[in-house]
């Protein structure tokens, strides 16, 4: 039993900490783009950009409301 809790604990004190530190120095020396799964948060990120910038360059409700208000008013003062 002893031997077993030595082994236990020889792995959780020296080869579970080394293989996080393996995985974190190849993590970090492969490009993201030749990961299986690389890239997706930088594109998912590039991809909520995109939206958020189409719908602050399209005109609100507000301004669509107020612009076809304005239309007739404009119209009415040219035939003066």
């Amino acid at each position: 039993m002893d031997i077993l809790l030595a082994i236990v604990a020889s792995m959780a004190l020296i080869a579970i900490p080394a293989a996080m530190i393996w995985s974190m120095i190849v993590h970090f020396r492969t490009p993201a783009s030749k990961r299986p799964s690389g890239g997706s948060r930088s594109s998912a990120v590039g991809a909520a950009l995109l939206e958020l910038d189409r719908l602050a360059a399209r005109p609100s409700i507000e301004h669509t409301v107020e612009a076809q208000r304005q239309q007739p008013r404009f119209d009415e003062q040219s035939d003066d």
